[in-house]
């Protein structure tokens, strides 16, 4: 073989084994693109997979809740009426002149004082009602001086004794005058109002003032006309007194008159409730609720109100057994109050029925 045809072989070779890498490198290159495309779409799939089941997951839709049951039973269901209240005096009388008109010159004590029995709370102007009654007085005196003499004369008359009595008659009527003209406590108490002053002018029985014996207290409070209708005296009754606690009591007394009567605060306006044992240390004013129990009826089978159901007139229930199964009942319905529903026919105590 000549150098020239060996050194040809050489270079032909050569040429081969570049164009061989070149080739599979262009095949390695290939292989890895296409690896990272099946890497890139699983990786989409699975992402793609992902968010449409948590979409599925998100618009399942949601568990409808079981609805309550009750179980029928037997108890006490009550029917009352609620008012509020206050502690009043058992004793209160409002206060007024007897004159027939007049004006205020002399005002005596303030609202809270305690006061006696006979004592002076105010005086209105009289005029000269002072002076005639003095010279009323020595009018009686001269005419018993003068009756003195007849009689030891023996001249004393009939007219004579008409003529001193109607004397004695005038200074009574000058007397009852004065007596009208001053205002003075009926009874030992506190004096809750007096809303009159000095130089007011007022008229015969006209209310001036209140008073009140605190040391005889009760409960009182007023109800509406339509529950007032619903009440009679010796019903039970709950009474809670603001810082005093619940006490039970009964009904007293009902209103011996109404608002228009025109009565100031009068204990005739209000319900009142006897306690036994009434509660110490409390004081007139304090504020109160009563509770009244206008009906009872033990051993009545009662629901709960959102177990009853209406239609058409119609009441019903949903009774559930045992095994779950449902089926409507018709019913007739007793006594109702906020909480409770009386069955007088149609079910019975250990029932289940369904709420709303």
């Amino acid at each position: 073989m000549t150098k020239r045809c060996w050194r040809w072989q050489t270079m032909s070779t050569k040429w081969r084994m570049e164009d061989w890498f070149k080739r599979q490198s262009r095949v390695l290159l290939i292989g890895v693109c296409c690896a990272g495309l099946i890497v890139s779409m699983s990786a989409c799939s699975f992402s793609s997979q992902s968010e449409e089941a948590e979409l599925i997951e998100l618009i399942q839709s949601p568990k409808i809740s079981k609805k309550p049951e009750y179980k029928v039973a037997k108890s006490t269901i009550e029917l009352k009426v609620n008012a509020t209240g206050k502690l009043m005096s058992k004793r209160q009388e409002s206060l007024h002149f007897l004159s027939n008109s007049g004006q205020i010159v002399e005002v005596l004590v303030e609202p809270g004082e305690k006061v006696s029995k006979g004592q002076l709370l105010a005086v209105i102007d009289t005029g000269n009602l002072e002076n005639q009654i003095k010279r009323k007085e020595i009018e009686i005196r001269q005419a018993e001086l003068n009756m003195t003499e007849k009689i030891r004369a023996n001249t004393r008359t009939e007219v004579d004794d008409l003529n001193f009595e109607l004397l004695k008659s005038e200074m009574e009527e000058l007397k009852a005058q004065r007596e009208a003209s001053r205002l003075t406590a009926p009874f030992s108490g506190t004096l809750v109002s007096f809303n009159k002053k000095i130089g007011d002018a007022i008229k015969a029985y006209e209310p001036v003032g209140v008073l009140s014996d605190m040391s005889a207290l009760t409960v009182a409070a007023k109800f509406s006309a339509s529950d007032l209708e619903k009440i009679a005296i010796g019903m039970e009754a709950t009474v809670n007194i603001n810082t005093a606690g619940t006490h039970s009591g009964k009904v007293a007394r009902l209103p011996l008159s109404s608002e228009s009567s025109g009565k100031d605060d009068s204990l005739d306006l209000y319900v009142l409730i006897e306690l036994n044992p009434f509660p110490a240390d409390v004081q007139a004013g304090t504020p109160l609720s009563i509770s009244v129990v206008t009906e009872r009826k033990q051993d009545a089978v009662l629901i709960p109100p959102s177990a009853l159901k209406k239609a058409s007139g119609r009441n019903y229930v949903q009774v559930v057994d045992e095994n779950g199964n449902k089926r409507e009942v018709d019913v007739e319905v007793g006594l109702t109050t906020a909480t409770e529903v009386e069955i007088v026919k149609g079910l019975e105590p250990g029932q289940r029925v369904i709420g709303q």
